[in-house]
């Protein structure tokens, strides 16, 4: 049952993933899709890590839903793609806001209860 929620996860995850990439308006060097992505992903993670649920929930959202919806991969792709003098400043926007946004979702979760 636990690889079956993880599969229905991860898969609906990535095609979240895919649609939010297809629809975004705008590519600029900093503030891209991915950058989004993976910042709701941290706060989801943050959320689900802060509930005291996260075995519970391990299959379907952490590894399944949250791991098939932000990407690592990508974001080094990214990365690559931009000038040499650009690559840390954007790859360290990625990295402090992913933490600020698992912050912020472990904050949510003090200030309003956990999970049922």
């Amino acid at each position: 049952m636990t690889l079956l929620s993880v599969f229905v996860g991860a898969a609906l995850g990535a095609m979240l993933r895919y649609v939010i990439i297809m629809i975004w308006p705008v590519q600029s060097s900093y503030f891209t899709a991915i950058l989004i992505i993976n910042s709701v992903g941290a706060l989801g993670m943050g959320i689900v890590f802060a509930s005291g649920q996260l075995s519970a929930l391990n299959g379907f959202w952490s590894v399944g839903l949250l791991g098939g919806f932000t990407t690592f991969s990508t974001m080094m792709v990214q990365s690559a793609q931009l000038p040499f003098n650009k690559q840390l400043s954007y790859l360290m926007i990625q990295l402090i806001g992913g933490m600020l946004c698992f912050y912020m979702g472990v904050i949510i979760v003090n200030i309003f209860g956990t999970m049922a």
